[in-house]
Parts: C-alpha cells; sequence; structure tokens
C-alpha cells in the first residue's frame, strides 16, 4: 500500500530568494516612476495657481487703467490691484497693507502704463525646482495679456511661454 502523504521531492511551495528580489525590484522602479510623476503634478499645481492669482488681477489694473488711477496704492485716488497674499510669493504690499509672516505678493508696475506688467516671484515654500523664479502678465498697447515664465515648460500650462531670460 501506498502512503497518502508521502514527501514528494518535485513539489515546491512557496517563493525562492529569486521570486522575492524579482517582485521588490519592479515596485521600487514602479515607485521611483510614480514620485517622479508627482513632482511634475506638484510643480504644474503650484506653477498654475500662481499664474491664475496673477491673472486675476488683470481685471483691476484694467479698471484702474480705465479710471485713470496710475499710481499703486490705498488712497482714494489710487490703484488698489487687491492682490492677495500667497505662501508661494515674495514681495511686499505695495498698498501698505501688513501682510501675515512667511506671505507675500504680486508686484504691479507703478505707475500703471498702457504697457503695465504684473510679476509674482515664487518663494522657497514652492518646490525646489519653481523656487525663485518669475511669472509675468505683460499688457501689451492694444490691451491684450500675455504670460511669460522662466519656469521649466514641462510645468506650465499652455498658454503661458517660456522665456529663460526674464
Amino acid at each position: 500500500m501506498v502512503k497518502k502523504y508521502a514527501y514528494d521531492s518535485t513539489q515546491q511551495s512557496g517563493f525562492t530568494l529569486i521570486d522575492l528580489s524579482i517582485a521588490i525590484a519592479i515596485i521600487g522602479i514602479l515607485a521611483v516612476i510614480a514620485m517622479l510623476q508627482y513632482q511634475v503634478y506638484l510643480g504644474k499645481a503650484q506653477a498654475g495657481r500662481v499664474i491664475n492669482e496673477l491673472g486675476q488681477l488683470r481685471l483691476n489694473v484694467e479698471e484702474c487703467l480705465q479710471m485713470g488711477m496710475t499710481t499703486v496704492g490705498s488712497g482714494s485716488t489710487e490703484c488698489n490691484p487687491h492682490a492677495p497674499a500667497s505662501n508661494l510669493l515674495v514681495g511686499n504690499s505695495q498698498t501698505g497693507e501688513t501682510l501675515p509672516v512667511g506671505m507675500g505678493v504680486a508686484q504691479v508696475t507703478s505707475p500703471l502704463t498702457i504697457s503695465t506688467n504684473i510679476t509674482g516671484i515664487l518663494s522657497t515654500k514652492a518646490m525646489p525646482a519653481l523656487s525663485g523664479t518669475k511669472v509675468i502678465w505683460s499688457r501689451a498697447n492694444d490691451g491684450s495679456w500675455q504670460c511669460i515664465s522662466n519656469i521649466e515648460a514641462k510645468y506650465l500650462p499652455e498658454y503661458c511661454q517660456r522665456n529663460e531670460n526674464i
């Protein structure tokens, strides 16, 4: 009679060290790829946030130009662009407001002209690839606005042109 539970030397159970090593290597490669993609995503999000915050100031600047207010300030005859404080920007308030610690605002060319610029310099609180870079919304004589920046192109939206010489 043959034993039912005899040891079979050809039967294998569990994983070998090579199987586990290959699985760990694949997981490691996927983690590196995911981390790199996350960094690009974070850079796009931060750059997009700053570009949009500065872009919203264009309407206020246009209104001031139409009303003949050319000096940036908080007086009744001065233009207050209502630049919101941001932890991603450096720059003091141009209207005399006290900003919270670690916050900055965009800078508007003063006096305002038909070729005014709205400039934002990214702070060290932005990811390292963006820290110290600039975003500029520049007004042309015909009233149109253009976004230019020295941020790497992979972080910029399509409507914002890269210019490393700003």
